[in-house]
């Protein structure tokens, strides 16, 4: 049924209508939430932003560097790799198979698209690169992961000696969990021109196994310029994450790249049994995030920070980087919105890559359209006085 609009009821129409588009967003929020709860292990007491940028303040004073809109956190130095991965232009990533001789409960490739395939079968990631060369693509980054890259040892090489033949000004890095390397497979890495190469440590192992780690990682320091420890900050590890930042200083590696502990969606009976909770908020804005990494663990981020401002007091040398759940959304977000063509009611935030509009209602449609008149904003007003939007 239509209304007449009236003196009387504009408050009452702009009311409903501020009240009918903030459910908009109440309601993605709640279907949010009811998917999470769906996954079998609960979400923490909602937490106080405050906090956190209190936090991040006290980091700042000390010299630590936030960036990305605070989503990454690092001290000293970071990999080239992590600075580009911020808007993922120019950087590509590629897997030969998402086989693995690993069974890590917090894995989340089995998220990943074609994951039963990819177990099975091989990528021809050789094929691939020259595709993309040939298209006219210029690659600053590149990548090979996997699952494990080193199960497949000549593959692994022979991608890196063709990306150094047809892209040589491209910094290539591997990720691996380290036990399968051995100082001639590292010396043909070298022979390849591998730039970087980033090695996990699993603090569920046994510490005779963490130290087979790191032999292999003080190895690698020998072949490889850049050599990084990654991996995910497991609540509960902090004496031992302490132990392990002085251990990686004294090698001498350039950094640790400190990631924010996930949930992968499955296996939440591991994760219930060790008590673990699901950080709240789970996002800053809710969105179709395509990174496959799931849901990120409470108190992981506090720790990662705990481990920033550790490094700093204790005037470490190495890189210590703290990369958020959030920190890997940005790349998608800029992708797809950098270079779209929208009308001039939204803004390109240069802060988080999404697109900004802002909706008055009621009285303050007046008050607003004046203020933006005087500062020469361009603004669209619906005339039937439900909203109207500017940047």
């Amino acid at each position: 049924m239509l209304r007449k609009v009236t003196k009387e009821n504009i408050s009452s129409i702009a009311n409903e209508s501020f009240r009918n588009y903030a459910q908009v967003f109440t309601n993605i929020e709640e279907d949010t939430l009811d998917t999470i709860h769906s996954f079998g292990l609960p979400l923490e007491r909602r937490q106080d932003p405050d906090e956190k940028q209190e936090r991040l303040a006290t980091l700042e004073a000390k010299q630590a560097i936030l960036r990305n809109n605070n989503k990454s956190v690092y001290v000293n130095q970071i990999s080239s790799a992590c600075e580009a991965c911020k808007t993922g232009t120019g950087s590509y990533t590629s897997f030969i198979s998402l086989n693995c001789h690993r069974d890590c409960y917090f894995c989340f490739n089995k998220n990943q698209d074609d994951y039963a395939f990819y177990l099975n079968h091989k990528k021809d990631v050789n094929e691939e690169l020259s595709y993309l060369i040939d298209s006219g693509l210029e690659l600053k980054h590149l990548a090979l992961t996997g699952g494990e890259p080193l199960l497949f040892k000549e593959d692994t090489v022979n991608f890196f000696r063709l990306a150094q033949q047809i892209t040589p000004n491209t910094f290539t890095r591997l990720y691996t969990a380290g036990d399968l390397l051995t100082e001639t497979l590292l010396q043909q890495l070298k022979e390849a021109g591998l730039d970087e190469i980033r090695i996990s440590i699993k603090m569920e192992d046994s510490l005779k196994r963490r130290q087979r780690v790191l032999e292999k990682i003080k190895l690698s320091k020998q072949y490889i310029p850049y050599v990084l420890v990654e991996m995910p900050v497991i609540p509960g590890t902090q004496e031992e994450m302490k132990e392990l930042l002085v251990a990686l200083d004294e090698i001498g590696i350039f950094g640790i790249n400190l990631l924010e502990f996930c949930f992968p969606l499955v296996n939440a009976a591991s994760f219930n049994d060790k008590g673990y909770r699901l950080k709240n908020p789970p996002y800053e804005i809710y969105y179709n995030y395509w990174y496959a990494g799931g849901l990120a663990v409470a108190e992981s981020e506090a720790l990662c920070l705990d481990l920033v401002e550790f490094a700093l007091d204790q005037s470490l040398s190495l890189g210590v980087h703290y990369c958020s759940l959030e920190n890997k959304f940005t790349g998608q977000i800029y992708q797809q919105n950098h270079d779209q063509a929208m009308d001039h009611t939204y803004h390109f935030s240069s802060k988080d890559y999404f697109y900004k509009t802002v909706k008055a209602f009621g009285k303050d449609r007046e008050i607003v359209k004046e203020h933006l008149e005087a500062i020469g904003v361009p603004f669209t007003l619906d005339e039937s006085l439900t909203l109207f939007n500017f940047r």
